[in-house]
C-alpha cells in the first residue's frame, strides 16, 4: 500500500540536526498509517523476540505474539531453536501460553498433538483415516536467526542474514560476554499505551526528567556524552551513544556504584562506559560495567505496544551470596525512573491527538532520534515506491487495448 501521509512530509525530520523537526502527529496516531508501517518495516526487517539462553534444554520453551502472530519458540532435540505458528492446524486455536517445558503440545479444543519440530503426531478421529496424511501436517516455521543469543524472526524470506548486519557491534561488545549471559529473571512484557516510535532512546530527557531519580545515582555532571560511538552504522539500523564518566564502574545505583562484580574482561576504558546501542526496530541494548540490560517493545496497535526490560549477568554473578537482594534493590532503585518514562511516553500519546500537535524542534543531544528518523523514512520510500510502480503496472495492464483505424 501506498503510504497515507505523503513519504515527502518525511524529508524535514531527516538531515542537518539544527534544521530538522519531528515527524508528522499522525505519524504516531493513524491506523492507517500504522497498517503501512507495519508492512513498510516490521513486514520486512529482523524483530528481536527473546533470549536463547531463556531456554537452555530440550523442550524448553516460551510464546510470544508479534504482528498478530503468535509465535512458539522451542529448544530442539538437536539443541537448535526453533520459532513456528503457535496456532492449531486444525481450527487455529491457540497451542502454549507463556513459558515452561514440554514434550510435546497439545491443542485444547480437539486435542491434536504435536512434536517439539511442529509434526502433528495425533489427530482423534483421524489417525487412521486413508484420506489424512499427519506426516504432512506441520506448524508452520518463522525464519529465525540467533546473534549472541539473542532470538530474532522476520517474516521476509528475502532479507539478508542478520549476522551480516550486525557484525560490528558484535565485535564492539565482545568484551561484555554477551551470548553467556543469563537473565536474572524471564523476560516478561507489560502493555504501554504508546505508538513504538515513542520509545526512541535519547539522553536530552535525563537531566530533566529523570533530576531527581536518575541524577542523584548517575552523576551526569561528570560525564560526557559521545554521540559519535564507532559502532553507530545508522544506514544499517544501528545506532549508539556512549555515557562516559570520569571514574570507572559508576552505575545508576543508590551507592553511585556497581553493585555487582565488573564482567572479567572489559577494559578500563570500557568500565567508564554505559553503551546505549538501538538495533532497529525494536531493541535496545545497555551495556554497563558490571551487566548489559536489554529493552524490547512490539507494537500491538497504532496507539498500543507491549514493553519489557531485562537484566543480564554472568552465571557467576547470579549465583553470588546475596545476588537476588541486591539485584531486587537495584531495580527498586530504578522503578522511579521507569515510571517517570511510562508517564513521559503516555503523555506525549495523549498529546499527538491534539489539534495544536507540533512538530517539534530537535535538540543536538537528539541526535540519535534524527538517525533512526533517517532509517525509517528509507523504509518508508522504498515501500511507497513498491507501491506505486505495482500500481502504474496494474493500471497499464488494465487500459483499454487501442482501436486500430479501419481502412
Amino acid at each position: 500500500m501506498r503510504s497515507p501521509i505523503p513519504v515527502e512530509a518525511f524529508d524535514a525530520s531527516c538531515g542537518d540536526i539544527n534544521e530538522v523537526v519531528a515527524f508528522p502527529p499522525e505519524a504516531f496516531t493513524s491506523p492507517e498509517f500504522h497498517e503501512f508501517e507495519m508492512d513498510a518495516v516490521f513486514g520486512h526487517e529482523w524483530l528481536c523476540i527473546g533470549r536463547a539462553t531463556d531456554i537452555p534444554n530440550k523442550g524448553d520453551y516460551f510464546t510470544v505474539d508479534a504482528l498478530d502472530e503468535q509465535l512458539l519458540i522451542v529448544r530442539q532435540s538437536d539443541g537448535t531453536i526453533r520459532a513456528q505458528s503457535n496456532v492449531c492446524r486444525h481450527r487455529a486455536m491457540k497451542l502454549a501460553d507463556g513459558q515452561g517445558n514440554a514434550r510435546r503440545f497439545k491443542c485444547d479444543y480437539h486435542s491434536w498433538v504435536y512434536g517439539l519440530d511442529g509434526v502433528l503426531q495425533s489427530a482423534p478421529d483421524l489417525n487412521d483415516n486413508p484420506c489424512f496424511v499427519k506426516s504432512e501436517v506441520q506448524l508452520p516455521e518463522i525464519r529465525s536467526e540467533v546473534w549472541e543469543n539473542f532470538i530474532f524472526v522476520t517474516f521476509d524470506p528475502d532479507i539478508p542474514p542478520l549476522k551480516e548486519r550486525l557484525s560490528a557491534l558484535a565485535k564492539y561488545l565482545t568484551n561484555w560476554g554477551i551470548p553467556h549471559l543469563k537473565s536474572a529473571t524471564p523476560q516478561e512484557f507489560f502493555p504501554v499505551d504508546v505508538n513504538w516510535k515513542i520509545f526512541g532512546d535519547e539522553c536530552y530527557h535525563c537531566a530533566h526528567l529523570h533530576s531527581k531519580s536518575w541524577c542523584p545515582m548517575y552523576d551526569t555532571a561528570s560525564e560526557r556524552i559521545d554521540y559519535d560511538s564507532p559502532v553507530n552504522e545508522p544506514e544499517k539500523g544501528v545506532i549508539a551513544y556512549d555515557l562516559i564518566s570520569l571514574e570507572k564502574d559508576l552505575s545508576p545505583t543508590r551507592t553511585g556504584k556497581n553493585l555487582q562484580p565488573v564482567l572479567p574482561d572489559l577494559t578500563d576504558d570500557e568500565r567508564r562506559r554505559l553503551i546505549y546501542v538501538t538495533v532497529a526496530p525494536n531493541l535496545l541494548l545497555i551495556a554497563m560495567p558490571d551487566k548489559v540490560k536489554y529493552f524490547m517493545w512490539l507494537p500491538t496497535g497504532p496507539t498500543t505496544s507491549v514493553f519489557s526490560a531485562t537484566w543480564m549477568y554472568p552465571e557467576s554473578t547470579l549465583q553470588k551470596p546475596g545476588f537476588e537482594e541486591e539485584w531486587k534493590m537495584e531495580v527498586e532503585d530504578l522503578k522511579e525512573v521507569m515510571e517517570e518514562d511510562v508517564y513521559a511516553w503516555t503523555s506525549v500519546q495523549k498529546g499527538m491527538f491534539s489539534r495544536n500537535a507540533p512538530r517539534g524542534r530537535y535538540a543536538p543531544s537528539e541526535v540519535v532520534l534524527v538517525r533512526l528518523n533517517e532509517w525509517l523514512v528509507e523504509k518508508y520510500r522504498a515501500a511507497d515506491a513498491k507501491a506505486r510502480n505495482a500500481q502504474t503496472v496494474q493500471d497499464a495492464d488494465l487500459a483499454p487495448a487501442p482501436v486500430s483505424a479501419g481502412v
